[in-house]
């Protein structure tokens, strides 16, 4: 070999040959390598394959016969009959079927023979022509007497002012109660004899007290204020004055008015300014429907007792109607205070409008308002009047039997 010239300069590498050569042994790597892998994936399965075999009963290793078949493929999988081995495999007991654990059912009660009690009615639905007139109870009127003081009787002229936004309905039904009163035979005229009857005790003629609605204005903007003070009430029975002889001033003050001393143990409020009667009464539905729209609220102290739903549903005017009413026996009893009374135990008498207070049919006490009629609504009455109209009148005072007194 010629001398400076080295062996690797005579044959030098083939650098193709190199690179190729690297190549395939990195494909060789990664082939071992993914053998590697399938292997152990192999491992772990396969005994959950084999359990399952097992446990499914099947004989061969593709799920058919004894042999199998590699080319063939397997027909879609049945439950075997006899454990579904081959013909060379023992057949293997089938598989139990999970069933759930058996609950036993509870045992039904056994239905008890003895009767429930009847439950208690405190307000009782009379039958169709049940309506009798009668006693309610005692009340708080013993010791009433007459001081020899004049009365409202004959034809009674009302000034009428509703003070505030009433709406049409609502006034329509007040003034439907006082046309009620002079139906021959109705119950509101029942109940209004009783307070007639007062002249007859007084030792006067008769003469029967006659309504009548001489006139009636409406302050829809409650000109004098939201809060009613006696001034201002004096205002408004001034304006009330119609020139016409006998007349009593009405005052209706609407739900967002509130009137100096009403809620506070009484519902209306009566009078007389420069001798001219008048009677004032608030709309209790907002300031106080726990003490001056029972029954059909719930009692702020005392029992809670019964409810009903108002008959011309609308617990204001309906709890309105009822206080009116107490209030125009009172004052049509006791105008001037010479009339019927006796000292209450506050600064106001007991006359024959709150007498007998909360009380509204026989069988009344604290907390139960006592019999009337109700109807599919679940709404109580106990007065019909002008048109069939409906209305729940408070127990009033008799003067002759000494007990409170209403239509049932």
């Amino acid at each position: 070999m010629h001398q400076g010239i080295r062996q690797k300069d005579l044959y030098p590498p083939n650098k193709s040959i190199l690179v190729k050569s690297k190549r395939e042994n990195k494909m060789v790597f990664r082939v071992a390598v993914a053998t590697q892998a399938l292997l152990l994936i192999l491992l772990l399965t396969t005994p959950h394959f084999v359990l399952a075999g097992k446990k499914g009963g099947g004989g061969g290793k593709k799920g058919g016969g004894g042999k199998g078949g590699a080319k063939k493929p397997s027909a879609p999988y049945r439950a075997p009959k006899n454990g579904g081995g081959g013909a060379k495999n023992k057949p293997s007991k089938p598989a139990t079927p999970y069933r759930p654990p058996v609950v036993p059912e509870p045992k039904k009660p056994v239905a008890d023979s003895t009767p429930l009690p009847e439950a208690v009615a405190t307000i009782e639905v009379p039958r169709p022509g049940t309506l009798s007139r009668g006693p309610a109870c005692k009340g708080n009127g013993e010791g009433i007497i007459y001081k020899g003081g004049p009365l409202l009787t004959g034809e009674l002229n009302l000034s009428i002012i509703f003070y505030g936004q009433w709406q049409s309905q609502h006034k329509d039904l007040i003034r439907s109660f006082l046309s009620s009163l002079a139906v021959p035979g109705s119950t509101a005229n029942q109940w209004w004899a009783i307070v007639e009857s007062y002249q007859t005790v007084a030792n006067m003629p008769n003469q029967g007290v006659h309504i009548k609605v001489g006139t009636q204005s409406s302050d829809d903007k409650a000109s004098l204020g939201k809060v009613l003070t006696k001034d201002f009430i004096k205002q408004l029975v001034q304006r009330a004055k119609s020139g016409n002889p006998n007349t009593l001033a009405v005052i209706f003050a609407h739900k967002d008015v509130a009137v100096a001393d009403l809620c506070r143990g009484k519902c209306y409020e009566h009078g007389a300014f420069d001798n001219m009667p008048y009677l004032i009464v608030g709309n209790p539905e907002v300031e106080c429907p726990g003490s001056c729209a029972i029954p059909f609220a719930k009692a702020s102290y005392g029992p809670a007792g019964d409810t009903v739903k108002p008959p011309n549903g609308d617990l204001g005017v309906d709890a309105t109607i009822i206080n009116f009413a107490s209030g125009l026996a009172s004052v049509v009893t006791n105008p001037f205070n010479g009339g019927f009374s006796k000292p209450g135990p506050k600064t106001w008498a007991i006359e024959a409008g709150n007498a007998c207070e909360d009380m509204f049919g026989s069988g009344a006490g604290p907390g139960q308002p006592g019999k009337m009629t109700i109807d599919a609504a679940g709404c109580g009455y106990n007065a019909v009047g002008d048109g069939g109209a409906r209305f729940l009148l408070p127990a009033i005072w008799d003067p002759k039997s000494s007990t409170c007194w209403t239509p049932m």
